[in-house]
């Protein structure tokens, strides 16, 4: 009885609009709470991997951590990039309205199919929840969340698929605020939400065949916890560009992918040259570093 009143109070207290009970999650904000994905060094700060070898949360990794496709055998690489392009109002790339810098989800292999990239956040409570996402076209996703940490991802419970039928994608392209999703239950009974005054894991995973573009965040919090996020934080390898050279500040494993999230090539190196490699965009990752790399 006594958590159900707990989380009468709090759903009471987000609806009423106390809003000094609410604290953002990550520092690095703008006026409205958004924590936006357009400078390496906020990137750097909040985003890193999850523990691919286990799918699993990284317990010591970064707040947000990207999750690859779950598609044998490369399983492709979600990336983050501060100078990455999305889509504006009009549904194309740069035009009135789109922002730079995102997390870009692997794709799925199909639309609708559950095998896309995505992203978690580890938040230790949760009063509010909302993404800033773009695509060229229809978008389809769906959100799930853990209160273990130690949960495998293809085990977390489903909050929301609703959107994932093909009549009703996200948003059908453009640039989209998708807010409120704390509130979201899958229409179950006895279904929980992401409100939470105790640790929840959200995972956010896409269901569409081209990559989605995930700007900014903004989560807040019954509880001022921003502190811990802060101390969490590591510090990355760096990757430099030499011409067609890939440049480690020490050796590493190097993988290459495409645009599409493909490994192309991958070594233990502090250095690659792709110069015999074809012309195009490619994902430079090493440990958690993450650039991209255009070859002209």
């Amino acid at each position: 009885m006594k958590k159900t009143f707990t989380a009468f109070c709090l759903a009471l207290a987000c609806t009423s609009g106390l809003r000094a009970q609410e604290f953002n999650l990550f520092h690095d904000v703008d006026a409205d709470g958004w924590l936006w994905f357009d400078t390496q060094e906020k990137i750097d700060k909040y985003v890193g991997l999850c523990n691919e070898a286990d799918n699993k949360i990284d317990p010591n990794g970064k707040p947000i951590q990207m999750v690859p496709a779950d598609i044998a055998p490369d399983y492709p690489a979600t990336f983050a990039d501060a100078l990455w392009q999305g889509a504006g109002t009009d549904k194309e790339i740069g035009t009135e309205g789109s922002r730079t810098g995102a997390i870009v989800t692997a794709a799925a292999s199909a639309n609708m199919t559950a095998n896309g990239g995505g992203f978690v956040v580890l938040m230790p409570s949760c009063s509010t929840y909302g993404i800033c996402l773009s695509r060229e076209g229809s978008t389809y996703v769906r959100m799930m969340a853990s209160k273990d940490i130690n949960t495998v991802f293809t085990n977390y419970d489903v909050i929301s698929a609703k959107f994932t039928t093909v009549f009703k994608p996200l948003f059908r392209g453009g640039i989209y605020n998708w807010t409120e999703i704390e509130t979201l239950d899958n229409g179950n009974e006895g279904a929980y939400t992401l409100q939470s005054d105790k640790p929840v894991y959200a995972y956010f995973q896409s269901l569409t065949k081209e990559p989605i573009y995930i700007h900014g965040i903004r989560v807040t919090t019954p509880t001022n916890s921003t502190v811990d996020i802060r101390e969490t934080v590591a510090p990355k390898s760096r990757i430099f560009f030499e011409g067609s050279r890939v440049v480690l500040t020490e050796p590493a494993d190097i993988k290459i992918y495409n645009a599409n999230g493909v490994l192309m090539n991958t070594a233990h190196t502090d250095r690659m040259d792709l110069s015999s490699m074809p012309k195009g965009i490619y994902v430079v990752k090493a440990g958690d570093a993450v650039r991209k790399m255009v070859l002209r």
